[in-house]
């Protein structure tokens, strides 16, 4: 037990009075407690429509009382993959008893005032329930090939398709090979020469000027031609459309209806496709008034995950004719050509052994391709309005993880989705990657911009709450403010699943939310820290200094154009914008700002890019006319994307050599430096001597207020940041997410155009800057604090118009104000303060989790008291708990005495999962647990005090400890290695935990 005493300071209260009067007369409204929309959501995972409806109803009372905003509900059916361990055609999506089920969670989130977004089909939402062979379903093109010499005559059968190409399989449905196979034409080409690519592929090139449409030659599935003469040698291809008969979801042998016969993939390319879901809910899902009552209410998102179709080349009945319609001439003679890897889900594979150009192997598949490439994203930009309107017509919005995977332009689609998401493990957790994203969401003044996050491949039950929030504070970062928890299993009893419970992906990704997780009843401060800094970044709109041109169809993840932590250290925010971006509507110049009105964008930087397309280049003769600074960096992107206007393409980048708003450099000469050199100046400047590499701005301007407001991220080493934020006359304000409090700055200066402040911020640690114009203030600050002496620990504002200095020591100490007079504080007469004490011994006991004997769903919780430690240390390093998952409680006591005019603050050392405090049995107000400092004056009483700490872990110690004794749908781990071969994982309150005394001075304003 220690002994403190907290020096009395009272005498030199009323001897400092500074003028301000506007210390509390700005808040964010709703800042303290945001409404559910701002709050992060579950992907709700329901194994099938055979679980209790009131299982489901528990499982949302359980999201609303961690202070959630609501859940996505995905019908899982274990991937859409089986296998079906009840009876599906009874309890598959879309039957009835999915529509008591999902009746059941609506009701319960209507009750709760939550959100319920629904995914439009099980697993990935991409199909429904059809009857095979009908409108609207996915189809592909296929072929079959057949060879003959120069001067040879042809007279036989059209070869026959070779229907089952080269497939991913695994985690995507299987596709079926039966049904028709329709003659779309026939081509033929002479071959050039050929060529081993690698392993069993092979490159095989066609003269372009030889290929013919021998369609029209054809009749009743026979071909009559002759090739040319001279030598070589051609090949006749018959190419067939198709359904590509992909499972969304599978179901059981014996179904006799289509709705229980599952669900299968549509077609993506149009709004056919996208009709046939829509159908399918009108008339079997919203037709139930349990459903359609509350819609209006719900503030739902209708919702589709990223594409996972395949297909050996993707198709849609009218593509052909758009083709043309874009372009000018008939994709058909280069339908071979087509079947590519590029035109491949994530570009894995060729769908065929041979792969057919005109010369070479282009990593982009050549001009053709690209033009495919630009009609299917037409026709995916049709399957996405459809989507829109008909949700806007519910009351709802339409949410997807649009275009990446598949051979379509992500940044020309995301403008057509009312509320485009992306995902965190997709995008490599990286804010480089987001920022590829968010470029085209900004400039289409959309703001909510969601993500699928904290999906981590590996294993479940290892996630940890200080990942997760890691996670979202980068996804801040981007501009990515919206929220979908990669997930909440299901947690009631489920066929073959016992303790820790329903665990899908066969626990081989993060994470597996549910009260079963010692953290869960800890989530509550994250939730309302995300919810605050969502409510900030959708108070305004977005504002990004600088604009990097990238263009690539489809998406890769490869990383940024140009690196973050050179852009980072002076301070400039970017992201990213692609050909159709610049010719959006948005696009204009005023001022030489691209976007003013939105993004407001103060140059556009192309780094070693190639392509562009010819009405991108006629936009960039606009804006540099219109004064916007334009760097061409490396490569000259005077390349045509595709086989139309390279012409116009070279002749407006010619026009761009002489302007005077246009710089060409080589690579190695463009820095930062060169665009501040420029007077490109970032929004929030960095002149700091402390590694800013890995610091992240995001500004949002409230354009009908005035107020800005600045989220920093200090992904890097703890650090004092020096920073000028160009806000004018504005006051700063400090927004703390984890408490909600709001308060003047104390300390900065005022300088040329705006704010110069230091912000100190740990590693992992963020805060919210506001700056207020006079407007919104009842009166003005016409005295500020500018600085103060080394032993002053820190001066805060209070809401009571006062400002609090904390000093470390007894020494005198003083404050600088902003008319360069300096109020002194005298030393303290009493004995000499305390310094950082450290506190101790402790009683540890621990609630423990794991599998009862039984395998029952609920398994067992174990109070384990180790007793007295005098040093604290990892679970891991202390004797009978080393691979214990749970809820450990410490508590220990310490006696104080003297305690007016004194602050006390206890540091609670590294936080390895969650943290929660109480002192004398009042809880202590929460913080950062980068930052686990916490102020406990005010619940200290004269004498002994307890103090007592709850800490969580993951369940990952207790599922390794257990791997044989765990199963979900029957099954246990699909890689028990992911446990076998990990470490122990370390939990526990690990300290020092420590104890610090300050004198405060209150200066009464």
């Amino acid at each position: 037990m220690h002994l403190l005493t907290l020096l009395s300071v009272a005498a030199f209260a009323s001897q400092v009075t500074l003028v301000c009067g506007a210390c509390d007369s700005f808040q964010v409204p709703s800042f303290d407690l945001p409404a559910a929309r701002h709050r992060p959501k579950f992907r709700y995972w329901l194994p099938d429509a055979s679980v209790a409806p009131s299982s489901v109803a528990n499982d949302v009372t359980e999201i609303a009382a961690i202070s959630a905003g609501g859940l996505q509900f995905v019908p899982f059916y274990n991937y859409g993959l089986g296998p079906a361990l009840t009876d599906w055609s009874v309890y598959g999506f879309g039957t009835p008893a999915f529509v008591d089920v999902l009746s059941a969670a609506l009701q319960e989130c209507d009750a709760h005032d939550l959100q319920l977004d629904y995914a439009l089909g099980p697993n990935q939402g991409a199909g429904v329930p059809s009857e095979p062979a009908t409108p609207g379903l996915a189809r592909e093109l296929v072929y079959g090939n057949t060879t003959i010499e120069s001067g040879e005559a042809y007279d036989g059968d059209i070869p026959l398709p070779n229907i089952e190409f080269n497939q991913l399989t695994g985690f995507m449905g299987p596709l079926e090979f039966w049904g028709e196979n329709e003659l779309l034409a026939v081509v033929a080409g002479k071959i050039v020469a050929e060529s081993l690519l690698s392993g069993y592929f092979y490159l095989s090139i066609l003269d372009e000027f030889s290929l013919i449409d021998l369609t029209d030659l054809t009749s009743d599935g026979k071909l009559k031609w002759t090739a040319p003469e001279g030598t070589g040698t051609w090949i006749i291809f018959g190419i067939y459309e198709r359904d590509t008969l992909q499972r969304e979801s599978v179901s059981v042998d014996n179904a006799t209806t289509f709705i229980g016969n599952g669900s299968w993939k549509v077609d993506h390319y149009s709004a056919l496709g996208a009709k046939k879901v829509t159908d399918f809910w009108d008339d079997y899902i919203f037709s139930d008034s349990r459903i359609s009552d509350l819609i209006p209410r719900s503030r739902s998102y209708v919702w589709e995950d990223s594409i996972e179709m395949q297909a050996a080349l993707f198709w849609t009945p009218d593509l052909a004719s758009k083709f043309e319609e874009i372009h000018g001439y008939s994709v058909i003679k280069y339908l071979p050509l087509l079947f590519h890897a590029t035109n491949q889900w994530n570009g894995y594979l060729p769908p065929y052994n041979v792969t057919y150009s005109l010369g070479g192997y282009p990593a982009d598949g050549g001009p053709y391709i690209m033009d495919y490439k630009t009609a299917l994203t037409s026709g995916y930009e049709d399957y996405i309005s459809h989507f829109s309107n008909w949700a806007s017509s519910k009351g709802m919005q339409y949410s997807n993880q649009p275009a990446y995977n598949e051979p379509v332009d992500m940044t020309a689609s995301i403008p057509y989705v009312q509320v485009p998401e992306l995902e965190s493990l997709g995008f490599e957790e990286s804010v480089g990657q987001y920022r590829k994203f968010t470029g085209a969401a900004h400039l289409a003044n959309i703001n909510t911009i969601s993500t699928e996050l904290g999906a981590v491949s590996g294993s479940a039950y290892k996630q940890r709450v200080t990942s997760l929030k890691a996670l979202i504070d980068g996804s801040f970062s981007a501009g990515v403010n919206t929220f979908t928890i990669h997930g909440y299993a299901y947690s009631g009893e489920y066929i073959g699943t016992s303790w820790p419970g329903y665990t899908p992906f066969q626990y081989q990704y993060s994470e597996l939310w549910n009260p079963r997780q010692p953290a869960w009843r800890h989530l509550d401060e994250l939730m309302l820290y995300t919810a605050r800094n969502t409510l900030i970044q959708e108070s305004g709109i977005p504002k990004i200094d600088v604009a990097f041109y990238y263009f690539e169809v489809g998406y890769v993840a490869n990383g940024s154009v140009y690196p973050d932590a050179d852009m980072n250290t002076i301070g400039y925010t970017y992201e990213y914008l692609g050909p159709e971006n610049l010719v959006s509507e948005e696009a204009i110049v005023k001022d030489g700002i691209l976007a003013p009105e939105g993004p407001a964008y103060k140059a556009l930087v192309f780094v070693n890019q190639t392509h562009i397309t010819p009405n991108a280049s006629a936009a960039l003769v606009r804006f540099a006319h219109a004064g916007l600074p334009i760097y061409i960096v490396g490569t000259i992107p005077n390349t045509t994307f595709g086989t139309s206007g390279q012409s116009e393409c070279s002749s407006n980048i010619a026009k761009l050599l002489g302007l005077e708003t246009v710089r060409f450099m080589a690579a190695d000469e463009f820095s930062p430096q060169v665009l501040l050199g420029d007077g490109v100046i970032p929004r929030a400047s960095i002149h700091s001597s402390n590694d800013a590499t890995s610091l992240y701005t995001f500004w949002t301007t409230d354009t009908k207020t005035g107020q800005d407001y600045v989220m920093i991220n200090n992904a890097g080493p703890v650090g004092s940041f020096d920073m000028t934020f160009a806000v004018g006359e504005s006051v700063p304000y400090i927004l703390n997410a984890w408490t909600g409090a709001q308060a003047q700055v104390a300390v900065y200066e005022r300088v040329d155009g705006g704010i110069k402040m230091s912000v100190k911020l740990n590693q992992s640690q963020t805060t919210i800057l506001a700056f207020t114009t006079s407007r919104n203030r009842t009166s003005v600050s016409t005295t500020h604090l500018v600085s103060h002496s080394p032993n002053v620990h820190e001066i805060f504002a209070t809401p009571n118009n006062t400002l609090v200095a904390r000093v470390s020591d007894n020494k005198a100490a003083w404050v600088q104000l902003s008319d360069g007079s300096r109020v002194f504080f005298p030393s303290s007469n009493g004995s000499q303060t305390q310094p950082v004490t450290t506190l101790g011994p402790w009683n540890l006991s621990i609630v423990a989790h794991g599998p009862s004997d039984d395998r029952t769903l609920e398994g067992n919780t174990t109070t384990i008291n180790v007793g007295t430690i005098d040093h604290l240390l990892p679970w891991t390093q202390i004797p009978g708990i080393e691979h214990v998952s749970g809820l450990g409680t410490y508590t220990t006591t310490f006696e104080t005495s003297g305690l007016q005019g004194s602050a006390a603050v206890v540091n609670f050392g590294p936080v390895l999962n969650t943290l929660k405090a109480w002192v004398n049995g009042k809880k202590v107000q929460y913080f950062d647990p980068s930052d686990p400092v916490a102020d406990i004056s005010g619940l200290l009483v004269e004498g002994t005090n307890e103090l007592r700490v709850e800490v969580s872990s993951t369940l990952f110690n207790a599922v390794k400890a257990n791997v044989d004794r765990v199963f979900s749908i029957g099954y246990g781990p699909y890689d028990k290695s992911l446990y076998t071969d990990a470490e122990w994982e370390e939990f526990g309150l690990v300290g020092p935990v420590t104890l610090q005394v300050y004198r405060e001075m209150v200066l009464d304003i």
